[in-house]
């Protein structure tokens, strides 16, 4: 038993190519290189217990920025009708630093959309070019699909793109 591990001991003296090094280097270069080749072939298993999602922000730091959704109708005692055939309106507010792509995705509408409505943007760039407090109002069809997208712009005008029956998007 005890002659394997004195074969292995005494197995540095045997290289030549360490040589330069007192027999006690070369042991202990032969042991980090066998930890390290130990590491690398342990498997690796990952933390069974999920991460326990955060409450609530402490004082002092900045949340996650979103959209806020601009309900203008008068409110009414009345039960909200069904959607319609042709869709309902939604009205949103850019928040600072958001991206339409961004709001897309917070409000689980297809970003792809957002991608086709660049192709047919223009030169001044509406969608590229949001900032703070900018109105976007979005017509969604029962079926979830986006129909239209119509931005206000900082000179008093709107930019809307329209749905075509390919799936690309028309500036109007």
């Amino acid at each position: 038993m005890l002659s394997p591990f004195k074969k292995l001991w005494y197995l540095p003296e045997q290289f030549t190519w360490m040589q330069p090094l007192p027999l006690f280097h070369r042991r202990g270069i032969l042991m980090c290189a066998a930890v390290v080749l130990l590491a690398i072939l342990w498997p690796y298993s990952p933390a069974e217990t999920p991460y326990p999602p955060r409450a609530n922000n402490p004082a002092g730091q900045v949340g996650v920025m979103q959209a806020e959704i601009v309900d203008n109708r008068p409110a009414s005692p009345a039960t909200p009708a069904p959607p319609s055939a042709e869709g309902q309106l939604q009205r949103y507010r850019i928040a600072d630093g958001q991206t339409l792509a961004q709001l897309f995705r917070q409000h689980n509408l297809p970003v792809a959309d957002v991608f086709a409505m660049a192709q047919a943007e223009g030169d001044d760039k509406p969608l590229s070019s949001l900032h703070a407090g900018q109105q976007v109002d979005i017509h969604v069809n029962a079926q979830g699909v986006v129909t239209s997208l119509e931005i206000e712009t900082g000179t008093g005008g709107s930019v809307r793109f329209i749905r075509q029956s390919d799936g690309s998007y028309l500036r109007n």
